[in-house]
């Protein structure tokens, strides 16, 4: 606890909701509300890009459709999400979701899934800002 306010945040991380309507199949024309493992609208926690492709594609964590209880960690397109925001994060249970099949480095305790606060809020506003071209 910190000055009797709350408790301590575990980091710091973006947040997002599932788009709702994705396109899908040959130039996205298949359109399909949410994703097959989040529905439309769905919170997910997004982690830091792991990879060099300036965040097309991102690990996320958040309640799967079938299983609402339960936190889901995937990779998904990013084109695929909306309403980016920074949030801290107090759930050891988001922490765990991000972290669990990072092939060991769990121990670290989230330390790589969880954002630095200028970055976060620089990604979320990219990420934020209008898309042109094909999606």
């Amino acid at each position: 606890m910190t000055d009797g306010t709350g408790p301590e945040p575990l980091g710091i991380c973006i947040v997002a909701n599932i788009a709702p309507e994705t396109g899908h199949g040959e130039g996205g024309l298949e359109i399909r509300r949410g994703l097959r493992h989040f529905a439309s609208g769905a919170k997910v926690w997004i982690a830091p890009p792991a990879w060099g492709d300036g965040g097309e594609h991102v690990i996320v964590a958040g309640r799967h459709r079938g299983n609402s209880r339960r936190y889901a960690r995937m990779v998904i397109k990013s084109r695929f999400l909306v309403n980016f925001r920074v949030r801290a994060v107090y759930s050891p249970a988001v922490v765990r979701a991000l972290t669990a099949a990072a092939c060991g480095e769990e121990k670290e305790f989230g330390t790589r899934f969880l954002w630095p606060l200028d970055q976060a809020e620089a990604w979320a506003r990219s990420w934020n800002a209008p898309r042109t071209g094909p999606g």
